[in-house]
């Protein structure tokens, strides 16, 4: 069996949102509201378009109008263009994550007034211990918070948080499990070798399912590429 080689931790591994303590399942309306209204600029009670790319380029992002557009259609249920509260609140609540709930969440905590655009062990407290989160869970919440720190100079990056939120497959992994699966390797060897090297069960099974149903997995570079050269996500 060929194994890829790490060349780091972070960018050899895939993740899978799970829910886990990168958002605060519990968030309450109140935590809630006060992150929406960063976005709604103009505090009219929506989130439009305008408000959105402002957020955006506040994180060294630069992506289309209609790309912005397809960002809000995911959590615009009503169809009319533009997100309210209440779908901000499910966006917030909702497992599946989407791009702009990665962008609400890294400008919850970006409020560090001398590392701005980066989220520091100071900046979760600050937020956190406004919203009257217990002292344990604080803790709890930014080692597995600063753990995403991929180069460990105290500050997580948008892409860091990126990365963490959204599943995550460099292609010389899918090339691997490609090459694998060709050689006629055991489903088991290779599930066991990509859990060992952090990929998430669910995930690994739904590659391994993907390669040997369709061949050749296909990564999609995104607008977050233009800005950090680095990021995939698995094409559905």
């Amino acid at each position: 069996v060929r194994r890829c080689q790490n060349q780091t931790n972070e960018k050899a591994m895939a993740t899978e949102p799970e829910g886990d303590l990168i958002q605060v399942s519990e968030e309450s309306l109140e935590s809630i509201k006060r992150v929406f209204d960063k976005f709604d600029m103009n505090k009219n009670g929506v989130i439009e378009i305008h408000e959105v790319k402002t957020m955006m380029k506040s994180v060294h992002l630069y992506p289309s109008n209609q790309k912005i557009r397809e960002i809000i259609q995911r959590v615009d249920t009503k169809g009319d263009g533009v997100v309210d509260f209440e779908e901000f609140v499910a966006m917030r609540r909702r497992d599946e994550q989407c791009e702009l709930n990665v962008l609400a969440q890294f400008k919850k905590f970006d409020v560090s007034e001398i590392h701005r655009g980066f989220i520091t062990e100071d900046s979760i407290r600050k937020v956190l211990s406004q919203e009257g989160v217990d002292p344990r869970a604080v803790d709890e919440y930014v080692s597995e918070f600063m753990a995403l720190d991929t180069n460990n100079d105290g500050k997580v990056t948008f892409l860091d948080l990126y990365e963490s939120m959204m599943s995550r497959v460099p292609d010389e992994w899918l090339e691997w499990i490609f090459t694998n699966v060709q050689r006629g390797v055991a489903d088991e060897t290779i599930l066991s070798i990509l859990r060992d090297n952090g990929f998430q069960d669910r995930l690994a099974r739904r590659l391994l399912q993907r390669t040997k149903a369709e061949g050749r997995q296909i990564v999609e570079r995104t607008y977050v590429d233009h800005a950090y050269n680095s990021v995939y996500i698995v094409r559905s």
